[in-house]
């Protein structure tokens, strides 16, 4: 039977990306995201960080700003418009990354990494049980027998004032104006979250129509560290935000895994 693949972003939604998701029209990791990743480089992995693979790069989100901090990154994606920009926003900061086009399901290396970043919900596109815990899988066999994994999920289940409900924004700048509504679903048999975007993009007086669906799976935490596990992770903390002074906090949008590999010594610690 032949594997099911995710679906690359359509050229337009790709393009628009940083707007139609963030409403800007370029965006990176935020220092607050950046320093949870390096504290937990720092005081939780076993070995030293040099060299990261960044699952899901997209247009350099995360990855533009750690080359930038002397680590040498590797970005895998599906979409090779995500990349293209990736390329472009490389070489007007003056960086060079490796980018390679492939689907997550199709990563074959083998103790190549200190750490794995999997951000932006990149593995609730995977469906099905069985999927994630292979991917989870290939993480763990991409990386060093001391390596980390740092995996983020949007906390879906934590938004249920979104469903049913659609939204209408305008979002952009002086030269880009998008009309967007949005409209979320949840099936709660399934646990799939389905999110309808219809835009209307105009752009330098060009007309751009735009429909997309984004179609994941709502985990909880448990559920996810249950995976990990199963994948072969032995250490697994969550956080409820990428900010540590509100690890208190657990009603936040986000759910962090700070994984072990399974041979890293448990003396270094999982704590905030």
């Amino acid at each position: 039977m032949t594997e099911k693949r995710l679906k690359p972003y359509p050229k337009l939604f790709a393009r628009y990306y940083d707007f139609l998701v963030y409403n800007r029209q370029t965006v990176e990791a935020s220092e607050i995201e950046l320093d949870f990743i390096s504290w937990a480089m720092d005081e939780v992995c076993a070995c030293e960080v040099h060299k990261i693979l960044d699952v899901g790069c997209g247009n350099g989100r995360f990855l533009i700003p750690l080359v930038r901090r002397g680590f040498e990154v590797v970005g895998l994606d599906n979409s090779p418009e995500m990349l293209e920009e990736c390329r472009r926003r490389l070489s007007m900061n003056n960086l060079r990354a490796e980018l390679v086009r492939s689907d997550l399901m199709d990563m074959s290396y083998a103790s190549e990494f200190d750490a794995l970043i999997c951000m932006d919900s990149v593995i609730c596109y995977l469906l099905d049980a069985e999927r994630i815990i292979r991917a989870l899988k290939k993480f763990r066999q991409a990386l060093r027998p001391t390596g980390l994994l740092i995996l983020e999920n949007w906390n879906m289940l934590s938004q249920w004032e979104l469903l049913e409900k659609e939204i209408s924004e305008i979002r952009g700048n002086d030269l880009v104006r998008i009309d967007i509504k949005e409209k979320n679903h949840y099936n709660p048999f399934t646990s799939i979250w389905k999110i309808e975007m219809d835009a209307e993009i105009i752009d330098e007086g060009r007309s751009y129509k735009l429909k997309h669906t984004e179609t994941l799976r709502a985990m909880t935490v448990g559920e996810m560290r249950m995976y990990l596990r199963e994948a072969g992770f032995s250490q697994v903390t969550e956080y409820p935000d990428f900010d540590r002074s509100k690890s208190g906090n657990k009603d936040g949008e986000n759910m962090i895994f700070v994984c072990g590999n399974d041979n890293s010594p448990a003396e270094k610690g999982f704590t905030p």
